[in-house]
């Protein structure tokens, strides 16, 4: 269906946009039209809106050069591709057309709620190291319950107004990017072979070049993932080629376990100490699995903050009883046989021999904690080849 939109009248225009929204489409109008009017609907900020069509059929493109602004969206305008160019290229043609402070990535398969891109906005600009974020969304497992709207389930977020936690990579689904991360460090890569992994490669830039990865958590956007490109044919081998082009370029995702033995205390600075430790091998293209006694009370979110320390979504906190935490972590760990850790990290050496002793199960390497030489030694041999990286 069409959104319903108002006249273009030209010469209109009634303020400069604080957003430049990029929207790549490619056939589907089935998901582009209720799209583009959840987006006319909920956007409150004044923007623009690039609509980047990669040569779709022409009852798409006759549909597509009718649509209008509408309320805060001030301007429209139509990119025509002669031929598919993929999605990094479709992308880029629409940020180098951009001039705002902001732009935000938006794939055709989004669903909008109100005030979505304000909250974005408000977190953007309340930090100076943020430089790209995503909303809340159904692709982070935030999905309503039966019965309940979109609109309903995203006010239920409001509470968390300003808050965000910090990600290894945002996604580009809905990719919101700060106008002096482009000049810096440039657009999305064209290496890749149309689709996969090119988000991946411009966020490992964004935080090289000293920036974090966030998501909003009071921002929500619907997605209904990957309609366009599920009946693509050479879906899995595009997939795994660019994949390995993205772990040689930047080394492949390391999976640590962290067992903890003495109960950790919110509000103390053995907390802080630890978590800024956690924090520094996250940061490096890693997940970092915790087991630490805890009252049921201490969630992660709770320690973190109580510490003023930001969320990270790459560590995965878990919580295990105060009686004979050793043995249930250990448990635990031996558990894991799927995506099985690389490294495990004992507190004490009577727990690292055990551990050792146990390799066969689990497969990982074990190293004590404290041993940051050797620590560092088995990343940099276990992610593999990397090319150095110079940023601008």
């Amino acid at each position: 269906m069409s959104p319903t939109v108002t006249p273009n009248v030209p010469g209109t225009i009634r303020a400069d946009p604080i957003c430049d929204l990029v929207l790549l489409s490619w056939n589907q109008w089935e998901q582009t039209g209720p799209c583009l009017e959840t987006l006319f609907q909920n956007t409150i900020i004044p923007s623009r809106l690039f609509i980047v069509d990669n040569a779709s059929e022409q009852p798409v493109r006759a549909f597509l050069s009718d649509v209008k602004p509408q309320g805060a969206i001030l301007e429209v305008r139509l990119l025509q591709n002669e031929k598919n160019e993929g999605f990094p290229k479709g992308m880029n043609r629409g940020i180098q057309e951009s001039t705002a402070p902001f732009v935000c990535l938006l794939n055709n398969d989004l669903r909008f709620t109100k005030g979505w891109l304000k909250e974005l906005l408000d977190i953007a600009r309340s930090n100076p190291t943020i430089g790209v974020l995503n909303p809340s969304s159904s692709t982070f497992g935030k999905i309503p319950p039966r019965g309940v709207s979109l609109q309903e389930y995203a006010e239920s977020l409001q509470s968390r107004h300003g808050q965000f936690t910090e990600v290894g990579m945002c996604i580009g689904f809905c990719m919101l990017i700060k106008r002096e991360v482009l000049t810096r460090i440039g657009r999305l890569t064209e290496e890749v072979e149309r689709i996969f992994f090119e988000d991946e490669d411009f966020c490992m830039r964004v935080q090289a070049a000293g920036y974090q990865c966030v998501v909003a958590e009071a921002s929500y956007v619907y997605h209904a993932e990957h309609k366009t490109v599920r009946h693509m044919p050479e879906r899995e081998a595009l997939f795994e080629r660019n994949q390995r082009w993205c772990h040689k370029k930047w080394g492949r995702w390391l999976r640590v376990a962290w067992p903890q033995v003495r109960p950790l205390v919110p509000h103390s600075e053995p907390l802080r100490q630890w978590l800024q430790q956690v924090l520094e091998l996250v940061k490096n293209r890693t997940y970092v699995y915790v087991y630490c006694p805890v009252s049921v009370s201490l969630t992660k979110e709770a320690a973190f903050r109580s510490v003023n320390l930001t969320v990270h979504a790459d560590v995965h906190w878990h919580r295990i009883a105060g009686f004979l935490p050793s043995w249930i972590a250990t448990g635990w760990i031996l558990k894991r046989q799927k995506k099985h850790f690389d490294i495990i990290i004992a507190p004490t050496v009577r727990w690292q021999k055990i551990l050792e002793f146990l390799r066969w199960r689990h497969r990982a390497h074990v190293i004590l904690e404290g041993d940051s030489h050797r620590l560092q030694e088995l990343m940099s041999l276990l992610r593999g080849p990397v090319k150095e990286q110079r940023m601008p």
